[in-house]
């Protein structure tokens, strides 16, 4: 106990800019218990810059409030007390905290919302006074009806300090005059209301953006992101029906991921060349006659690809001395594949049909069937024809199935 108490004096005798950089290490919760250890730590409590508010934690044994729990609990009377609890709360240690006239390193927000008009105005003072104070990361989220979406205050866009933006389950409507996020270099939207004027906007008045990913948004028919200088990570990921064209247009994109769920896919996907573009990841993207080769083509310097669940035509063909990771996976109408990858250091096949395929390829190969049906001559002969193609598959995985037996195979290391 002596030698805890002893240890303990010894990380209270540190600067605070050090302590507060270990308290950054610690949970919210675990950071508010240091609060009662001294009135030294308590001062290190009310002047550590990052503010976390959580409503999760105001509901012992909750893991995390989704939107149907939110749903079920929205009419009961404690729950309505327990989130006035919580926005008391977090009222309070804001204005504490800027009281200090300290610069916020991070502002972190979950909530959900009974009455959006009602505790609209409050928030809105909340995200104001997180600007004013030179907040670095702003974390926003919250879980409301979907007929009533919080709009964020137009303050967010005069929030020349913050790098890292985070929004989830709001809405973004144009601003009144020009977009100020001149710091601004990761931004990610998820489940967020917006048009594409909206869009493009954001990308092209925020010059030092880096990293941009659209996550469930919705609003959007055309999704269109060009003159984003230095924009080098890009992700959109959509489970709606709306988004009907995705075009992109940066050069200096590096990392590009495009996902889709849903009935009906975007019926045009178009990205323009981008000649230091190193990895991509497509999954559920429609391509028609010659649209993927085309696409592959645009990226001298791609590394890393991989294409999951996409309907491809039935041929492809790649030639690239850079590639050096493949992947096709659930890719139910590819049947032939041409591949010249003399670089390359990881092919896989997994869930496909039996291929026709030309490949020159030096690197081992990772390769699973699946079979459902009536499995005959034909189907082994194209299976022993494609086995025959190369000796570098490294693991190979059968599943066959029939209406009478499911056989299972599994075959590892050649």
């Amino acid at each position: 106990m002596d030698e805890t108490v002893v240890a303990m004096d010894r990380i209270s005798e540190l600067p605070t800019f050090i302590i507060h950089h270990l308290m950054s290490y610690l949970s919210a919760k675990e950071v508010a218990r240091t609060s009662v250890l001294s009135k030294k730590w308590n001062q290190l409590y009310v002047s550590f810059p990052i503010l976390d508010f959580d409503q999760n934690y105001f509901f012992p044994g909750a893991s995390r409030l989704d939107y149907g729990s939110f749903c079920v609990r929205k009419q009961n009377y404690s729950f309505s007390e327990t989130v006035k609890k919580f926005m008391d709360f977090v009222d309070a240690s804001l204005v504490r905290f800027c009281k200090l006239k300290f610069c916020i390193q991070k502002f972190r927000l979950f909530l959900t919302f009974l009455d959006v008009k009602g505790s609209a105005p409050i928030v809105d003072r909340w995200i104001r006074l997180a600007v004013e104070n030179g907040v670095r990361e702003l974390d926003f989220e919250n879980i409301t009806d979907e007929n009533t979406v919080y709009t964020l205050p137009q303050a967010i866009f005069s929030a020349n300090s913050v790098t890292n933006l985070r929004l989830v389950w709001c809405r973004l409507e144009q601003p009144f005059d020009s977009i100020m996020l001149c710091s601004l270099k990761k931004l990610t939207l998820e489940r967020v209301c917006l048009d594409e004027q909206m869009v493009q906007k954001l990308a092209s008045e925020c010059p030092l953006l880096e990293d941009l990913c659209f996550s469930n948004c919705w609003g959007l028919k055309h999704l269109c992101v060009s003159k984003a200088s230095k924009l080098k990570i890009m992700e959109i990921r959509s489970f709606s029906e709306e988004i009907e064209i995705v075009e992109i247009s940066v050069p200096s994109l590096q990392q590009l991921t495009l996902l889709f769920y849903g009935a009906r896919r975007p019926r045009v996907v178009e990205v323009a060349r981008s000649p230091h573009l190193k990895k991509l990841d497509l999954v559920s993207v429609y391509f028609a006659d010659n649209e993927f080769n085309h696409l592959i083509s645009k990226f001298p310097s791609l590394e890393d690809l991989f294409v999951t669940r996409c309907c491809l035509p039935g041929k492809i063909k790649i030639s690239s001395n850079q590639l050096k990771n493949l992947l096709f996976r659930s890719c139910k109408y590819l049947k032939v594949i041409d591949v010249d990858a003399p670089n390359l250091l990881l092919f896989t096949y997994e869930f496909n049909p039996i291929p026709i395929i030309s490949i020159n390829v030096p690197c081992p190969w990772k390769v699973s069937f699946v079979c459902k049906g009536v499995l005959n001559t034909h189907w082994y002969l194209k299976l022993k024809k494609f086995l025959g193609v190369s000796k570098q598959i490294e693991s190979l995985k059968l599943s066959l199935y029939s209406t009478k037996v499911c056989y299972k195979i599994h075959i590892i290391d050649f």
